[in-house]
């Protein structure tokens, strides 16, 4: 299957391709899914509409990141006022939540990359789907940049109307996220599980 390139989200390390959340989440399995159909006509995923909730975690050597992300946040929460944690957590809650009407419920997903990944980083990636249907894909991935950054593995994905999985399995280096450069340092294992399912009709 022929591999196709798009432009990866500005970050400071390169941990995966399409990590952003955009539309509950589903982002980072429709973009790589989206990659691997240039030799055929896209799949359209059909979800169901209503409630959905996303989660991701990240590993690096074997090491999770969210610790480290929780205990910030609750650093950065004890310094605010009743009202400002009031809003902090509706911004976190709706970053972990998001209501898909039904219009959106179908996904098709050439049209969705096109829109998603438009204007973001210094990333080129190529990825080529071993298997791709309506329900699984699985395959091979590279991301590159200008300035030296690599980052390269596998990854695997489910999704039906109720829920989606999406696992990466890689090794690559870090760069800085504004300009591309490598920035030095030994290459780092690295692992992303992006996971979400539909909680009910009702928003």
């Amino acid at each position: 299957m022929r591999a196709v390139s798009f432009q990866r989200p500005v970050i400071s390390m390169p941990v995966f391709p399409s990590c952003r959340r955009v539309a509950l989440g589903l982002s980072a399995f429709t973009a790589l899914l989206g990659l691997g159909t240039a030799a055929s006509a896209a799949p359209v995923i059909e979800v169901k509409p209503g409630l959905w909730s996303s989660d991701s975690e990240i590993w690096i050597n074997g090491q999770s990141l969210k610790p480290g992300l929780q205990a910030l946040r609750a650093k950065v929460r004890s310094g605010l006022t009743d009202a400002q944690k009031a809003e902090l957590d509706k911004a976190q809650a709706s970053e972990r939540q998001a209501c898909l009407t039904p219009a959106q419920s179908r996904i098709d997903l050439a049209r969705y990359l096109e829109q998603s990944l438009s204007n973001s980083g210094p990333w080129t990636c190529e990825v080529n789907a071993s298997k791709l249907d309506a329900s699984e894909a699985a395959g091979s991935y590279a991301c590159r940049t200008g300035g030296g950054g690599l980052t390269q593995g596998r990854f695997t994905a489910s999704y039906g109307p109720t829920s989606y999985r999406l696992e990466l399995n890689g090794r690559g280096n870090a760069v800085d996220g504004r300009t591309g450069q490598a920035v030095g340092g030994p290459e780092m294992d690295q692992r992303m599980l992006s996971t979400g399912r539909w909680l009910g009709a009702s928003c």
